[in-house]
């Protein structure tokens, strides 16, 4: 059990293994603050008030308590020490940076444990937010980004991938688009007390044709049908091999279509962010010579 008064103001020195640990001034809550980093503080805006008599001081340092409060078995102990973290009902936990080699998932916690006056303190990993601190808004919005299942684009191509072109005859791209692959797609991660929603837009697609030209498309492009003949795409296609795929490695020619994702998240507090993700897809098509006969 922690004891409150071994945290009480001042230079209190509390054992360490074979070090010495200072324990810092102490707090009470009258809200929670969270920062960038993910580390979430009481903050005491009346320090001194709602406890301990009529002048609510108690000690005159603040005993008293404000807000919430906190408690371990019953006795009253700080929300939040500096230099600790926030009280979990039984240690104090801080989050800290990845260690040098350390796993960049999850979350890296100091726990620090007073029994007897006398405390301990380790380094833990888990993957989820230890007890008192949240996720940060970026860890959010990668958790709302994950829940869309974005994809590369659904490709469709003209000639089709079981039939075969001639050179210099015109290639119709498209991709078949929907929320995954081509958006608007809108999903929502929440903890309580948080949440960040984030909005997933297709920005364009490179069409890299496998004969070292590419192309860009900003629309999903339109659907080949057969009473198009050999006119163009209207928004998103090639004009044509200059050689047959005879000359390439499998006869064939790779086509990979690239998605470029513009992704914006808001969460509370004024807290935005953007980034921007590429996937791919690819194909394969058979370009063949045009064969002249004379007699």
């Amino acid at each position: 059990m922690l004891i409150r008064r071994a945290l009480a103001l001042g230079a209190v020195v509390l054992g360490v293994g074979s070090g010495m640990l200072l324990a810092p001034g102490v707090a009470f809550a009258d809200y929670e603050h969270c920062d960038a980093l993910g580390n979430c503080y009481w903050v005491v805006e009346k320090p001194g008030t709602g406890g301990g008599g009529n002048d609510g001081g108690g000690d005159g340092n603040g005993g008293g308590g404000a807000g919430r409060g906190c408690s371990d078995e019953g006795q009253t102990v700080p929300c939040v020490v500096d230099g600790l973290g926030v009280w979990d009902g039984s240690c104090y936990v801080m989050r800290i940076p990845p260690p040098p080699g350390g796993r960049t998932d999850g979350y890296w916690s100091i726990r620090t444990c007073v029994y007897g006056g006398v405390a301990s303190q380790a380094t833990t990993w888990s993957p989820d937010p230890p007890a008192g601190i949240l996720p940060s808004y970026q860890e959010l919005a990668q958790r709302a980004i994950a829940e869309m299942n974005l994809d590369g684009p659904n490709i469709g191509i003209a000639p089709q991938p079981n039939g075969a072109g001639l050179v210099g005859l015109p290639i119709w791209l498209w991709n078949r688009a929907s929320p995954s692959t081509w958006g608007s797609i809108t999903r929502t991660a929440a903890v309580p007390g948080r949440s960040v929603t984030a909005t997933a837009r297709a920005q364009k697609i490179v069409w890299s044709m496998g004969d070292g030209n590419s192309l860009t498309c900003t629309k999903p492009g339109t659907p080949f049908q057969p009473s198009y003949g050999n006119r163009r795409s209207p928004d998103c296609g090639y004009d044509g091999y200059r050689h047959p795929s005879s000359t390439q490695a499998g006869g064939r020619y790779t086509v990979t279509a690239t998605t470029s994702w513009l992704i914006t998240w808001s969460g509370g507090g004024g807290n935005t962010g953007s980034q921007s993700i590429d996937l791919s897809s690819t194909t394969t098509i058979d370009i063949d010579e045009l064969q002249v006969i004379t007699s």
